[in-house]
């Protein structure tokens, strides 16, 4: 199951929520400032980061500017309890599912959040006009 994680409805958060619907992508979607994150969460999210903190964290973000430390300086725990109370200097939006993470709506990215059956179907219907043949699958590229 995918989940998207955002603190404000943002025009990238819309635009995703959009995609993944138009795209068969089953997902839930979840004001983290109504209801914040676990601990768990948290944890399982910096484990599928490459980057650590740089991936999910958005350094350009008022919320963070305003930090009194240095999110660097942090020990797990504090880092944790930061963002539970502080989801605003996250990245807007988080998109997870078992074993990939993507931030913001990025299309190079969010596409692997769509069902492979979806994908097959969009590349068969690009090799079909790409052969000359003019009647497609009716899957509109993204």
């Amino acid at each position: 199951m995918i989940k998207m994680y955002f603190h404000a409805k943002t025009t990238a958060v819309t635009k995703a929520m959009k995609w993944l619907a138009n795209h068969d992508a089953i997902f839930t979607a979840r004001d983290i400032k109504k209801q914040p994150l676990t601990r768990d969460e948290i944890l399982y999210m910096l484990s599928l980061t490459v980057d650590g903190t740089d991936d999910l964290i958005s350094t350009r973000s008022k919320a963070y500017k305003a930090l009194p430390t240095s999110v660097q300086d942090m020990g797990m725990n504090d880092l944790v309890e930061l963002l539970q109370t502080n989801p605003g200097i996250l990245k807007n939006p988080i998109v997870v599912d078992r074993n990939k993470l993507a931030t913001g709506f990025d299309l190079e990215t969010i596409r692997e959040f769509v069902p492979a059956s979806y994908r097959k179907k969009e590349l068969a219907s690009f090799f079909k006009i790409l052969n000359g043949t003019k009647k497609s699958l009716n899957v509109t590229p993204a």
